[in-house]
């Protein structure tokens, strides 16, 4: 499942990045933000307009667009 379709409150793991042809500035930017296999991760809020997600990953808060978070794979954590 891609990271756009989870719910608020909703925990995963990073399966893969998709698309392979991404340029590798933004491969970086993924990497640097520690959007990376088999990191796990809550989803917070979605943004109002729903042009974006709050995610808590590896201790930190951040946002990611929504055209990003339909390219990254996720698996959905069993509580």
């Amino acid at each position: 499942m891609k990271l756009s379709e989870l719910n608020p409150g909703d925990r995963a793991k990073i399966s893969d990045i998709g698309r392979l042809e991404l340029p590798s500035a933004v491969k970086r930017k993924l990497l640097s933000l520690g959007i990376t296999p088999n990191t796990h991760f809550s989803l917070i809020r979605r943004a109002p307009m729903g042009s974006g997600l709050e995610l808590e990953i590896r201790g930190s808060k951040l946002c990611v667009r929504q055209e990003l978070a339909q390219i990254v794979e996720v698996e959905r954590a069993d509580d």
